[in-house]
């Protein structure tokens, strides 16, 4: 079982690495939110205060957050193609199990979000805290990949529903506008997003200086909405 995820896995990562643009585009894309929203946004955090997020200690982790979670829609858009294509009835001839095939097809996806959850790396006094946090967030991602996968039956739908969903998240999560100054309702709301409880482990290792114990929360919370998306995927997934 072991060799034929690997194969997926490998096969996977050989049909990313041929699109280098695509993969240009989305290493890029949270790299010009993160200068264009705190060249923008700068003057809204005003004077820096201790122990608070200023532009680029909130700009920084909030759109790298929002770029993983688009990889989502990559991922769904890659399982379609391959039902049309044929490839993935092949897979289900092969000496594997579904979960098997699953693993496989999510794990390349895991693997490209993970240098780029990197990018929060601005003083980091608790490497493992980060790492761990990076590896929940990357798992919710590639999870809601498999959920829209499960859902969406054309590529127009993939994109439209990956884009209300990564969009509306990461707005009420707290990337576009800080949570700080949403009101309490609002706030409360974006608990119900694994955007808003990766941004918060994130800050509070890069600006309070927290370690793994304390963000501990966080992370189960991101587990919790992997294990979620995860279910539901595999419950509602066509095989055929």
């Amino acid at each position: 079982m072991r060799n034929a995820i690997a194969a997926i896995t490998l096969k996977d990562l050989a049909v990313l690495n041929s699109d280098r643009r695509g993969l240009g585009n989305l290493f890029l894309m949270p790299a010009m939110f993160i200068v264009v929203m705190t060249l923008a946004l700068g003057k809204m955090w005003g004077t820096h205060t201790p122990g608070q997020p200023n532009a680029v200690t909130h700009n920084v982790p909030a759109w790298t957050l929002f770029g993983v979670f688009f990889i989502a829609q990559q991922l769904a858009a890659s399982i379609l193609e391959e039902k049309k294509l044929g490839t993935f009835r092949r897979l289900l001839a092969a000496p594997v199990s579904r979960a098997g095939i699953l693993i496989g097809k999510l794990v390349p996806y895991l693997l490209l979000n993970l240098p780029l959850l990197e990018a929060p790396r601005l003083v980091i006094s608790h490497p493992l805290a980060l790492a761990a946090i990076s590896i929940a967030a990357s798992l919710s991602a590639t999870g809601l990949g498999l959920l829209i996968a499960s859902l969406a039956k054309t590529t127009e739908q993939i994109g439209g529903l990956g884009s209300l969903l990564v969009v509306t998240m990461a707005a009420l999560g707290g990337v576009m506008v800080p949570s700080s100054v949403m009101p309490d309702s609002m706030r409360t709301l974006g608990l119900a997003t694994p955007h808003a409880w990766a941004l918060r482990a994130y800050q509070d290792v890069l600006v309070r200086d927290a370690g793994l114990a304390h963000v501990l929360p966080g992370i189960a919370a991101l587990l919790g909405f992997a294990l979620v998306f995860f279910g539901v995927a595999v419950w509602r997934f066509r095989w055929e």
